[in-house]
């Protein structure tokens, strides 16, 4: 669940993608409070573009080689407020 006050906007959306780049896993994000079509980790603008707001549920999905370790580094940096405290 998104904590952050003003929801998944540029800086946390750039932490969240800058964390993803890191593995080369394929990770989606899909927003389960809005439209709920996956939307490519790797992309800054079509993360935004899904339009998270705080208390939004999120579902990451990765497959590759490094998957469990790219969802847990994203589970961290979420937890972690993604730049902005938590």
């Amino acid at each position: 669940m998104v904590r952050n006050e003003h929801g998944l906007h540029a800086r946390p959306g750039t932490m969240l993608v800058n964390t993803i780049k890191q593995f080369s896993s394929d990770i989606t994000v899909t927003n389960l409070d809005g439209s709920g079509k996956p939307a490519n980790g790797r992309s800054l603008m079509k993360v935004v573009a899904l339009g998270v707001k705080k208390g939004h549920r999120l579902r990451f999905t990765a497959q590759g080689e490094d998957a469990q370790q790219a969802l847990d580094a994203i589970g961290e940096a979420i937890a972690a407020g993604l730049g902005e405290g938590a």
